[in-house]
């Protein structure tokens, strides 16, 4: 990693300008949806529309978007075109991180009210029926609350079709980003299924934990890749160089968001708290390296751990095994291969990427690991009642 993104403090020019930009264009359609959506004058069904506008004031960094554009124009195609898509691929990740909230029972996100949660309290505050206690639900108001939220995320991953689909490119190049998207969806369900399945189960291998972050997180941003230089016509030698560059910046990004999950001072510590992973007991890379290095108590108490048999054990005590069991250290290599694996990709796609565009390419891979990303300060989160006033 470069020692200019380790001391960066913001975001590199290029990217913040890339995604100023996206950000217009989801605005847009934000607003078209909220003034003219459906039913948009329901009391319910408009404030849904209108949640949306918290997506644009809660400090994201559209690396999704952005990975679509810099694809794209390094490929030789044209900025104004790709923004829409960019803005599709953003809205689209946004859905799926609503239902993830929703899966994970999260509270919060940058610090900002999750969907359920903040629709959840709504309810309440009207009153009415409360039924749902002690089935799936806690209550009434939370199980309507989710239900608001899944629809929510069924609008934005409905939005994102449509910014796609009325974009303008040829029709046979938008057809075949739309039906990768559509079949990316089998391997991001596939992805939350195993992450539930094994949540206080035997944790997975090292390599089984590596696998299941790609499908989580690299994978999307490999369609990202693909999605910019499909619509900008690209040769397949390009096509893969980007994939492998977006994919493996992702996996480096995921190791680094197991890593922050300890961290108070990072956007995940800031925005829901320290070690909500680790609580949980997630299938990672670095809970699943520890377990393979400790010995003797050490490995008993996360094995322990992992059973649920917490007594005598806290977050504490986990972290301290995973310091001294070289786990850490692991972590951090591995983010630091999967950035040079991303380098790599760009090296070898030669005169297939315009030259121009490669320095905007590694500076998306360093700073989506950096201090500047992860320990940013986190814009002012708003109370949810406010926001569905």
């Amino acid at each position: 990693m470069s020692a200019t993104a380790q001391g960066a403090r913001r975001m590199p020019p290029g990217l913040d300008r890339l995604r100023g930009r996206i950000d217009a264009v989801m605005a847009e359609a934000i607003e078209a949806l909220r003034t003219q959506g459906p039913e948009h004058e329901h009391p319910l069904i408009g404030r849904v529309y209108g949640w949306l506008r918290h997506y644009l004031d809660c400090d994201g960094k559209r690396m999704h978007g952005i990975a679509v554009a810099l694809s794209h124009l390094a490929c030789g195609g044209d900025e104004d075109a790709i923004l829409p898509v960019a803005a599709a691929m953003q809205l689209y990740h946004h859905h799926t991180l609503v239902h993830d909230d929703i899966y994970d029972e999260d509270a919060a996100r940058r610090g900002w009210p999750t969907a359920h949660q903040a629709f959840a309290g709504w309810f309440a505050d009207r009153g009415g029926r409360q039924e749902g206690d002690g089935r799936v639900f806690s209550g009434g108001a939370m199980r309507r609350g989710a239900i608001a939220a899944f629809a929510y995320g069924k609008i934005c991953r409905a939005l994102a079709g449509r910014l796609l689909l009325e974009s303008g490119f040829e029709p046979a190049a938008a057809l075949d980003v739309a039906r990768a998207l559509e079949r990316h969806e089998f391997f991001d369900n596939a992805a939350q299924l195993k992450d539930v399945f094994h949540e206080g189960d035997e944790m997975p291998s090292p390599q089984a934990c590596l696998d299941n972050a790609w499908l989580k997180t690299g994978r999307l941003f490999e369609l990202c890749a693909y999605a910019g230089a499909r619509l900008a016509g690209a040769d397949r030698r390009g096509t893969e160089a980007l994939e492998r560059w977006a994919g493996q910046s992702a996996l480096a990004y995921q190791l680094q968001d197991d890593l922050e999950d300890l961290n108070a001072a990072s956007e995940k510590g800031q925005g829901r708290g320290v070690a909500t992973d680790l609580l949980h007991c997630k299938p990672t890379y670095l809970y699943a390296r520890a377990k393979a290095l400790a010995e003797g108590r050490d490995r008993e108490s996360l094995l322990a751990w992992q059973a649920g048999r917490t007594s005598g054990l806290d977050r504490g005590d986990i972290i301290a095994i995973l310091a001294r069991s070289g786990a850490l250290d692991d972590c951090r290599s591995e983010v630091g291969r999967c950035v040079e694996r991303a380098g790599a990709a760009l090296d070898e796609a030669g005169p297939s990427l315009r030259a121009d565009w490669l320095p905007p390419l590694r500076d998306f891979s360093d700073y989506f690991v950096s201090p500047a990303y992860w320990h940013r300060p986190l814009a002012a989160s708003r109370p949810a009642a406010a926001l569905l006033a």
